[in-house]
């Protein structure tokens, strides 16, 4: 474990708190939303609303943190609650917001979750791909029924933060993720943000005498702002760390004390930047899941997408399975029901990832380059 990058981090965190909580940046909107759910979700008045009404004014702050330009997995949870009432409700009440403690458990209840609420989609949305839910989404609902127990959870805030502090243990994604392994981590952050008592004075001096905002004693709102900021702010910057790539810079580093090496590690620097605000760009495609759409294709009728590789997908035609490259260069692709919307998102997809890949095949030159 990397104790010296997590407490730089906070350091860091820490000397920009004004900035990334002013009027621009206002990342402080989290206590928000958390407040604003828990006085909707647990009022009176919620008990007369039907669920969809209730979870429609409990996120009503939340938006920005679970929703993007791509997709919007609350109104796909008020849709499906307006079409499907009871079944929503039990899903939520029974399985996601069950009480249950044992993470391994609560893993399996937010997959259960996560399928459930897929398959109705399918029944009544399936060319809505906006309305799919995803592991983050389920994890802010999940944080704010029970924030003193639970975390939310981002796979690029989580991995990139695991990483720098050399955490040593797997996160995973997808089938291979793990909540109790993230959980250890989120808790880690937790108990050295106590030990920053400066940081906690200036949090709590924000948000004291204001109702607007949640008293998140557990801190673990806290420690998810964290791992978000130091992505999102490139707290990083310049910190070095143990892994396969990192120990290449590392060596690098401490090869260019002198002058005209250092001319070398500010070209890593400018390039590790240009990559990460590439990959900033990126986040809001990459969560675009075309799986189960229907296409239509000059040649071979009408198809199912049923493989889905970045602008690159499979789909199956009644004779036949045809691969397609979804961008406004390639003529026989097929097409869509919001066609010019969703070419015009991966061809900008395609063009991003391909800056990229430049930008990383420079960058590995540049560090194979050093002490020759």
């Amino acid at each position: 474990m990397n104790t010296a990058n997590l407490h730089e981090l906070i350091n860091r965190y820490e000397e920009n708190f004004d900035m990334i909580n002013n009027s621009e940046h206002y990342e402080i909107f989290k206590w928000k939303a958390l407040n604003g759910f828990r006085k909707v979700w647990f009022s009176d008045e919620a008990k007369d609303m039907t669920f969809a009404q209730r979870f429609n004014a409990a996120m009503k702050d939340s938006s920005i943190l679970i929703n993007n330009s791509m997709i919007s997995p609350t109104s796909g949870v008020v849709k499906l609650a307006e079409a499907y009432p009871e079944r929503v409700e039990t899903l939520f009440q029974e399985t996601l917001f069950s009480g249950e403690t044992d993470l391994v458990v609560v893993q399996d209840q937010m997959d259960r979750f996560l399928d459930e609420m897929e398959k109705m989609r399918m029944e009544k949305f399936p060319r809505f791909y906006r309305y799919k839910q995803e592991r983050h989404a389920a994890s802010c609902y999940l944080f704010f029924f029970r924030p003193e127990v639970h975390f939310i959870y981002r796979y690029t805030d989580a991995e990139a933060f695991a990483t720098y502090l050399e955490f040593g243990k797997d996160l995973g994604s997808g089938a291979s993720f793990s909540l109790s392994n993230y959980y250890e981590l989120a808790e880690i952050a937790v108990d050295a943000l106590k030990e920053h008592t400066s940081l906690l004075e200036k949090h709590r001096k924000l948000i004291e005498n204001n109702s607007d905002y949640y008293n998140d004693e557990s801190l673990h709102l806290m420690a998810f702002d964290l791992m978000y900021c130091s992505r999102c702010y490139n707290f990083y910057s310049g910190l070095t760390h143990t892994s396969k790539k990192e120990s290449v810079k590392a060596y690098t580093l401490r090869q260019l004390r002198e002058k005209e090496e250092q001319e070398r590690l500010a070209r890593i620097q400018a390039l590790e930047d240009a990559i990460h605000a590439i990959e900033l760009q990126l986040e809001d495609y990459e969560s675009i899941s075309l799986l189960n759409v229907e296409v239509t294709q000059r040649t071979y009728g009408t198809g199912t997408i049923i493989k889905q590789e970045k602008n690159r997908i499979t789909v199956k035609f009644p004779d036949t399975e045809k691969q397609f490259i979804i961008h406004k260069k390639y003529a026989m692709r097929p097409t869509f029901e919001n066609d010019a919307e969703i070419v015009e998102a991966f061809t900008a997809y395609d063009d991003l990832d391909r800056k990229k890949a430049a930008l990383e095949r420079q960058l590995h030159s540049v560090i194979a380059s050093a002490g020759k």
